[in-house]
């Protein structure tokens, strides 16, 4: 019995190692732990699953995608003037369309028109070549140049519809777009209304299908129907 309780004395009062003096890895002849070293697995596992960035976090938890840092600064490199260009072209396009529209409307060019019907007669014969012209931005207006001038007056007639008034005009002297033009303030011409040349007087005829006006030595019409042969 003496025995045995000096044992269990023995056993109680072994001294207790601390941790400081535990034996380390390295007196026990095992390599040392690098923590810096990556083994193929955790690469391996580091390649198939990714960790997103902060802006991929951002656009996966909105579900709106998102601009990285390196595409911001490149839009951001991108000259002022150049984003401003598409803006300023389209702006000079626009300036370029209202500056020909008020020059047309300014100074209209003459168009050749089919219509009105224009026919005429000299000394009672019936003669053809005669051309209308219709001023851009001017629908109630004519111009009838003749083949060639004749009794060395008659060439060019303006017709206004709107006021009812024929006159004798000039040649147009100016030119747009390579085309002859008016000027919208130049005066009409010659009013030929009650007008005494070459010894009778004029007579104009504002119809409803036709615009006739004559002397004794010409006659000129303009019909909505074509009643004579046109070249």
């Amino acid at each position: 019995m003496a025995k045995q309780k000096k044992k269990q004395g023995k056993a109680t009062t072994q001294p207790v190692v601390p941790p400081s003096d535990a034996p380390r890895a390295d007196e026990a002849g095992l390599a040392p732990a690098d923590e810096n070293v990556v083994t193929p697995v955790a690469e391996s596992v580091a390649g198939t699953f990714s960790v997103p960035s902060e802006a991929g976090w951002i656009a996966e938890r909105d579900g709106v995608p998102r601009m990285d840092g390196a595409r911001t600064r490149a839009v951001d490199a991108v000259p002022r003037w150049r984003r401003w260009l598409p803006d300023l072209v389209k702006a000079a396009l626009a300036l370029a369309v209202i500056g020909v529209a008020a020059a047309i409307w300014y100074q209209p060019p003459l168009v050749k028109a089919g219509f009105p019907y224009v026919s005429y007669t000299f000394r009672g014969q019936p003669a053809e070549r005669a051309v209308l012209f219709r001023p851009l931005a001017m629908p109630t207006r004519y111009y009838v140049a003749l083949p060639e001038r004749l009794a060395e007056r008659y060439h060019w007639f303006a017709v206004d519809r709107r006021r009812e008034v024929v006159a004798l005009a000039e040649a147009p002297q100016r030119r747009i777009l390579g085309r002859p033009a008016i000027r919208r303030s130049d005066p009409l011409g010659l009013d030929l209304e009650f007008r005494t040349l070459d010894g009778s007087e004029w007579r104009i005829f504002f119809l409803e299908d036709a615009i006739v006006f004559s002397n004794a030595l010409l006659s000129v019409r303009l019909d909505t129907r074509q009643t004579a042969p046109q070249p």
